[in-house]
């Protein structure tokens, strides 16, 4: 994991990469894809791993970022690895925080496992491909989304991303 800057760190966010539909063909010959997934956040860089020959990879890795402003988006990007040439960019969306960090500052313990604390709806330049949930899950707060990959012809990532409490950290 990359580390923050010098603001505070007031939680972590796991960003569980689940997987890619209908990403753009970017290799031409093979008529395929090597695609990979890059989170920033600040002068955080986290990246899963490298799925070979498939635009519809399942990645299914958990990657983790320092969150210290809940206002700033994690920006998200995927790309075709290439060998021999830099790598292709196949689209970008961006992880807007503060649905999930407002619902982190609720009190929750005592709610029914499953409650749904807020539905986000695809609308605007939200980058959302369907209605987004944040929950409470297993005595966490989880939001499930399908992004719309921008800048390209086709592509969504399924995410889950889960926000980890720091110790000794009050929102």
């Amino acid at each position: 994991m990359a580390s923050a800057s010098k603001e505070e760190v007031i939680g972590k966010l796991n960003v569980r990469v689940v997987r890619g539909s209908n990403l753009a063909i970017c290799d031409p010959l093979t008529h395929t894809s090597d695609p990979y997934v890059v989170l920033h956040y600040g002068a955080q860089k986290v990246k899963t791993s490298v799925q070979k020959k498939n635009p519809n990879p399942v990645w299914n890795e958990v990657l983790q970022l320092s969150v210290t402003n809940p206002t700033k988006p994690v920006h998200l990007e995927v790309f075709d690895e290439d060998k021999f040439t830099a790598d292709d960019s196949m689209g970008v969306a961006e992880i807007n925080l503060t649905d999930i960090y407002d619902a982190a500052k609720l009190d929750l313990k005592h709610a029914a496992d499953g409650t749904r604390i807020k539905t986000i709806y695809p609308v605007g330049v939200n980058y959302l491909g369907g209605e987004s949930h944040v929950m409470w899950k297993d005595g966490k707060v989880v939001q499930d989304l399908i992004l719309k990959l921008t800048k390209t012809d086709s592509g969504l990532i399924t995410l889950q991303l889960e926000w980890v409490h720091v110790p000794g950290v009050k929102l």
